[in-house]
């Protein structure tokens, strides 16, 4: 199903480890208004960037969530954010572009340098800029973009 003109629900949904552990990855209906709502902002990221962007991680259902290592309360279970990357630079680039370029968002981080995850909020975007990193084997997150 195309959501929008660049983005498809089946993208959104995509998980390698879903289909190898045979979890049904499937948006629940009251779910897709957060969907509808992230993929038009997401919309917003690709052009920002002037180059298309490669979703990684969007919707995961609670159980999927759980084998990959999400926290409970994770945007992705509520349909509100993805991990990506893109053609346009590094991850340090991509989140620096978004913010300079203005672009809302609730949470914004730099992943291990490896990848971007943006979540949005329909009522409130708080703009927070995290960097994830690895000290002696836990992901720790720094306020900014280190």
């Amino acid at each position: 199903m195309k959501l929008t003109e660049h983005f498809t629900l089946d993208e959104f949904t995509r998980s390698t480890t879903a289909n190898r552990l045979k979890i049904d990855n499937s948006v629940p209906a009251d779910l897709m208004p957060n969907i509808k709502l992230t993929v038009s902002q997401l919309e917003l990221v690709r052009q920002a960037l002037g180059t298309p962007i490669i979703i990684t991680s969007g919707y995961r259902c609670p159980a999927l969530n759980a084998r990959v290592g999400g926290v409970a309360t994770s945007a992705h279970t509520k349909g509100l954010a993805v991990d990506f990357h893109s053609s346009f630079g590094t991850p340090k680039e991509i989140c620096q572009r978004l913010i300079d370029a203005g672009v809302e968002f609730d949470k914004l981080i730099q992943e291990h340098n490896q990848w971007v995850h943006i979540g949005f909020s329909p009522s409130k975007n708080r703009q927070i800029v995290l960097t994830a990193v690895k000290n002696g084997g836990k992901t720790v997150y720094l306020n900014g973009l280190v």
